[in-house]
């Protein structure tokens, strides 16, 4: 079992540093950053996530309870979640810096190498046409979300 977590781990770090020297500098790495610390944190506790009170009996009874593709799975779509949620911030903020009030809601896909990342987003809210072309830009240019796949939605103005 010790083996298999070792295994675990330094496969996480392998494949979390690879990603960051893959990543475009900006948002993007550091969004990356953040999800590739959280992905490492869940392959190192991973064996106490899968323990029950009754196991504890001792090392005989401790089995992982994912299997690696099942991890594999559940780890990129904890890492796709956080994408969504820190790019979608992201937006919310720069809105903010723009002197606007919205909400983002980010879709995230794999990319050609398997790693999540922004594809399309949605935009409600209330703008001036120029704090809707100064937020369309830093998206394209922050989040690589070019415009044909952005979609505003005005909401009471």
């Amino acid at each position: 079992m010790l083996k298999n977590w070792l295994l675990g781990v330094t496969a996480a770090a392998l494949a979390v540093s690879l990603a960051q020297a893959l990543t475009p500098e900006g948002t993007v790495k550091k969004i990356g950053r953040l999800a590739g610390g959280l992905v490492l944190l869940l392959a190192a506790v991973r064996p106490l996530l899968g323990l029950e009170a009754p196991s504890w009996q001792g090392p005989e009874a401790l089995s992982p309870t994912l299997t690696a593709e099942q991890a594999g799975q559940s780890g990129q779509e904890v890492l796709k979640t956080l994408i969504a949620e820190k790019a979608g911030a992201y937006i919310v903020d720069k809105g903010q810096s723009l002197g606007l009030r919205c909400e983002a809601e980010v879709g995230v896909v794999q990319d050609s190498s398997g790693w999540p990342v922004p594809w399309e987003v949605e935009i409600s809210g209330a703008w001036t046409p120029e704090q809707k072309k100064s937020l369309s830009k830093a998206v394209e240019e922050e989040l690589a979300i070019p415009a044909q796949r952005q979609s505003f939605r005005e909401e009471g103005t």
